[in-house]
């Protein structure tokens, strides 16, 4: 009796196929079709919603999930100075954070010079989320947008916000602007380092020769070497700050004016 019966588990089950009464096709596969937009979707919405829901719901899922994340909505302005310089330090410094108020009143009115002597010992600004949305403008159509700052003064574009957070600044002629900070470093054994940076921006400079004028000059050691950041630095034992500063205004030709100290917890100041 068994033997005599049809084997019947090869067998698919019954599955029931719905045809849209727009195209004529399975639903399946009216998405394939030319007027599945303007004339399927409609049908089987009006015919059958909770089909439609099942049917269209997870395609529209599976669309939002392979869909690139969102954008957040562009900030309405760029980042003041205080919020600058606190995400600088969040990022280089942050047992400095509290500093920041302190150093915004020491240099009232000169904080682009504060910005520029901090970026050149660190490296470079995090980038204010309100420059990125200008930076996709710039190469969507090439252009800067032109804004006003609160004082009704033209505010500067993009390329210069980002151009202020960088390495050193660039003249007219592409050289770059010279900057240079001198600071000094306490080791052990009340050992002192006297640490320069940004000599390579001196127009025409070697550093090493540069480092053996300074071992010359202060009968001590001196060296170049890379820091974590990648910029050049020369270090003279001892400390030497202020005479340091001095010749490289006096030897090197370096405008005062471009010559900074930093005398600790995060305050640069010009040398005159």
């Amino acid at each position: 009796m068994a033997d005599d019966e049809a084997d019947t588990s090869n067998i698919l089950p019954k599955r029931t196929v719905f045809y849209c009464g727009a195209c004529g096709m399975p639903l399946e596969y009216c998405e394939y079709g030319p007027d599945f937009e303007t004339h399927c979707n409609p049908w089987l919405k009006k015919h059958d919603l909770e089909l439609y829901k099942e049917l269209r719901g997870n395609a529209a899922a599976a669309a939002s999930k392979d869909a690139a994340p969102e954008k957040p909505p562009r900030p309405e302005n760029p980042w003041t100075y205080e919020e600058r310089l606190t995400e600088f330090y969040k990022k280089y410094v942050p047992e400095k954070l509290d500093n920041v108020p302190a150093l915004l009143e020491k240099y009232a009115g000169k904080e682009e010079k504060l910005f520029q002597a901090l970026v050149q010992k660190y490296g470079e600004e995090p980038e204010d989320p309100y420059d990125a949305y200008d930076s996709e403008e710039e190469d969507e159509d090439g252009d800067d947008v032109e804004e006003e700052d609160n004082d009704g003064k033209p505010a500067p574009s993009a390329s210069e916000r980002r151009k202020r957070r960088g390495a050193a600044a660039k003249h007219d002629d592409g050289g770059v602007a010279t900057r240079v900070i001198v600071q000094k470093i306490a080791q052990k054994k009340r050992r002192q380092l006297t640490v320069i940076t940004g000599m390579e921006t001196v127009p025409g400079l070697k550093l090493k020769d540069a480092s053996k004028a300074f071992s010359k000059k202060f009968a001590g050691s001196s060296s170049v070497k890379k820091t974590a950041q990648g910029a050049d630095e020369i270090i003279i034992q001892g400390d030497h700050v202020y005479d340091v500063a001095e010749m490289i205004v006096d030897k090197f030709n370096v405008p005062d004016s471009a010559v900074f100290i930093d005398i600790g917890d995060g305050e640069i100041v010009p040398l005159r």
